[in-house]
C-alpha cells in the first residue's frame, strides 16, 4: 500500500489537516471460539470488527450495552475489571445475549473479548509508506488508526510526558539494549507475505514496558502461518520457534512438532522479549485462532475487515473465505476495500455472506473533504443523517467514526449527532465518504474541527468536464473531482519534497483524468480556488494543488 496522508500529516500538521489520534496476568489456556448451537437465522451470534464510540459501545453499527458484559482478554481469558480498558479502535469479539436480534436498538452484550494482533516493540517507522515493524510484522496505519497513549508518565502530576498522537511521536529500536516504543496494535489481518502489510491497523496503544513475566501475552503475533518446520513456524517476518511452547489447535493441547499448517491463523506469544530487532522469537505459547469467534455452522455472523484479495464472486477479509454469490455485484468488494460482512457460518470455517456495507473505501472510489457544512437533515431512517458539504450530499450513520476536535467531548456518536453540531461554534468538518456504485456518498469519518476558512479536497480527477491546463493566475488550471470544480493558479502546483522539512515544492504539471490529487484553498461559489497568497509566488500550506498520479489498487485512501 503507498499511504499518502503521513507525508501530510507528518509535515503539514501544523497548518494542513489534523491526522487521526485519538494484557494482564493470568496463565489459563488461550480463549476458544464457542461452540454452541447455533441461533436462528435472525438472531445475532457474533459480531467482529472494531469499536468506534463509547455510550455504551459501538461495533459494527450497533450499539451493544456494556452492563453487565465479561470483558476478556481474548489471549490469557482474563477478566478485566471494568469498561475502562477499552479504547476506540480497538478489535473486538462481541458475543450478544442469546436470544439478542440484529435489529434490536440497543442489544446486550455477554461478552467482549479484546483481540490485539501484535505486542511488542517498535522496531521501524517509515513515515512515507506510514509502516510500522512490531514483532517482525509490518503494520500498516491509515486514516482510521487511532493512537492512544496509556503511559504512566502522561499523567504523572511530576514530570509529564507528551502523549503520543501519530507516528511522528513513537521511537523505534536503535540497538539490541535500546528498544523501541511499547505499542498494543489492534486492527485486521490482510497479507500473510513478508513484503507486504501484514496488520492494517485500527488502533496504536502506547505503554509502559512490561517488567518482569508477570504478563504471559506482553510480546505477540498473530497472522497467518507463512511457513512451518518441525517445532516452529513463520508469521509475517517472524521465525518462531515452539520448542518451549504450549501449543493449542482446533481440540486442545497438541505437539507442537506438527500443531500449525501453512495458511492457518495462529497467534504466539511470551512474557520474554525477542532479542531486537524482532526477527525470531521464543513462543511460551501457541494457539490455532478460529477465524470466526463462532465457528457453528448456519450461526448468524458480522465480521469487519480489509479485503485482501478477490476471485469471483468471492473474497477474502482477514483470512476468512467469503461467499459473495448472493450479492449484488455492484455491492461487491474491491482489494482494499474496509467492509463489514454479515453472513452464516458454513462447512469450514467460511461464510456465506447475506449482506455487506461499504465502512471505508479503497482510494479509487473514496472522497475527503474539509469545509464549512451548510446544512443537516434527517435521513431517510432512523439513525441516520444527510450533510450538505461543498454541495455533496453525505450520509452519516452509526458505523462513520466521529470525533469532536472543538471540545474532544467523548459523547458524539449517532444519536447525539446534531445537538452535537448545533451546540458547536464552528461548523467546520473533515469528512472521509465512501461512493457507492451509482455515486452517493457515505461518511466513513466525520469530524468536527475548529473554525477555519481554509477547504480540501482528496479524491480521483473526473473525466467530465476534461482537465484543462492553465498558463497563470489569469487563465488556471479547471478540473473537477467527484463534480466539485476546481480552479488553481499553475504555480500553485506543488511536490512534497521528501528531506527532514517536508516542504512543499513548485512543480509544474497537467492534471489527467484518474490521477489522485490533494488540493487546499477556499470554497468560492461553488468551487474550491487555488490562488497564489499575497506576499508569495508559488504553493503555501494554505494553498496547493498535488497530483499523485493514478492510484494503485492496493492504495489506502488519504483523510486530511
Amino acid at each position: 500500500m503507498r499511504r499518502i496522508i503521513p507525508v501530510l500529516a507528518a509535515s503539514l500538521a501544523c497548518a494542513f489537516w489534523l491526522a487521526s489520534c485519538g494484557g494482564g496476568g493470568g496463565s489459563a489456556a488461550p480463549a476458544t471460539p464457542s461452540s454452541s448451537n447455533g441461533p436462528a437465522a435472525s438472531t445475532l451470534s457474533a459480531s467482529s470488527g472494531e469499536i468506534t464510540a463509547f455510550g455504551s459501545v459501538f461495533v459494527n453499527g450497533h450499539e451493544f450495552s456494556t452492563q453487565g458484559a465479561k470483558l476478556v482478554d481474548n489471549d490469557t481469558g482474563e477478566t478485566l475489571a471494568d469498561a475502562s480498558a477499552l479504547e476506540v479502535g480497538m478489535s473486538v469479539d462481541v458475543k450478544p445475549m442469546s436470544a439478542t436480534a440484529l435489529d434490536a436498538a440497543a442489544p446486550q452484550a455477554a461478552e467482549i473479548r479484546l483481540h490485539p494482533l501484535a505486542r511488542g516493540y517498535v522496531d521501524a517507522a517509515t513515515s512515507t509508506a506510514s509502516t510500522l515493524t512490531v514483532m517482525g510484522q509490518t503494520v500498516q496505519l491509515t486514516s482510521a488508526t487511532n493512537f492512544s497513549d496509556r503511559r504512566a508518565c502522561v499523567t504523572a502530576t511530576t514530570s509529564p510526558c507528551t502523549p503520543v498522537s501519530g507516528l511522528s511521536g513513537l521511537s523505534v529500536t536503535s540497538a539490541a539494549a535500546v528498544p523501541g516504543s511499547y505499542v498494543t496494535v489492534h486492527g485486521f489481518l490482510f497479507s500473510a507475505g513478508s513484503g507486504g502489510a501484514n496488520i492494517v491497523a485500527t488502533l496504536v496503544s502506547v505503554g509502559d514496558a512490561p517488567t518482569g513475566t508477570s504478563r504471559p501475552a506482553a510480546f505477540k503475533a498473530e497472522g497467518s502461518v507463512l511457513s512451518t518446520g518441525t517445532n516452529s513456524v513463520t508469521i509475517g517476518s517472524l521465525a518462531v520457534s515452539l520448542a518451549q511452547a504450549t501449543c493449542w489447535g482446533a481440540d486442545g493441547k497438541t505437539s507442537c512438532a506438527t500443531a500449525f499448517s501453512t495458511g492457518q491463523v495462529v497467534s504466539v506469544y511470551s512474557a520474554t522479549a525477542p532479542a531486537l530487532p524482532a526477527t525470531s522469537f521464543s513462543a511460551s505459547t501457541a494457539a490455532l485462532r478460529s477465524r470466526l469467534p463462532v465457528e457453528t455452522v448456519g450461526a448468524t455472523v458480522e465480521v469487519q475487515g480489509r479485503v485482501s484479495s478477490t476471485s469471483g464472486t468471492s473474497f477474502v477479509l482477514r483470512g476468512i473465505s467469503v461467499d459473495g454469490a448472493a450479492l449484488a455485484a455492484a455491492d461487491r468488494p474491491v482489494v482494499g476495500d474496509d467492509v463489514r460482512v454479515t453472513g452464516t457460518v458454513a462447512t469450514g470455517g467460511a461464510i456465506t455472506a447475506s449482506a455487506i456495507k461499504l465502512l471505508h473505501a479503497a482510494i479509487s472510489r473514496s472522497l475527503t473533504l474539509e469545509g464549512d457544512y451548510s446544512a443537516v437533515a434527517a435521513g431517510t431512517s432512523a439513525n441516520t443523517w444527510v450533510v450538505t458539504l461543498m454541495g455533496q450530499s453525505i450520509t452519516v450513520d452509526a458505523s462513520t467514526r466521529l470525533s469532536d476536535r472543538t471540545s474532544w467531548t467523548t459523547n458524539f456518536n449517532i444519536t447525539t449527532f446534531q445537538s452535537v453540531l448545533s451546540a458547536a461554534s464552528s461548523k467546520h468538518l473533515v469528512v472521509s465518504a465512501a461512493a457507492d456504485a451509482s455515486g452517493m456518498l457515505t461518511a466513513t469519518n466525520l469530524r468536527l474541527m475548529p473554525a477555519s476558512t481554509r477547504a480540501g479536497l482528496q479524491g480521483i480527477v473526473d473525466a467530465t468536464p476534461a482537465p484543462v491546463t492553465g498558463t497563470g493566475a489569469t487563465a488556471p488550471t479547471t478540473f473537477s473531482v467527484h463534480g466539485i470544480a476546481v480552479s488553481a493558479d499553475p504555480a500553485t502546483f506543488a511536490s512534497l519534497s521528501d528531506d527532514d522539512d517536508w516542504r512543499l515544492a513548485t512543480k509544474t504539471t497537467t492534471v489527467v483524468a484518474g490521477d489522485l490529487v490533494l488540493v487546499r484553498g477556499s470554497f468560492v461559489n461553488g468551487q474550491l480556488v487555488v490562488a497564489v497568497p499575497a506576499g508569495h509566488t508559488g504553493p503555501t500550506m494554505s494553498d496547493f494543488v498535488v497530483d499523485l498520479g493514478p492510484p494503485r489498487a492496493g492504495d489506502d485512501h488519504c483523510d486530511f
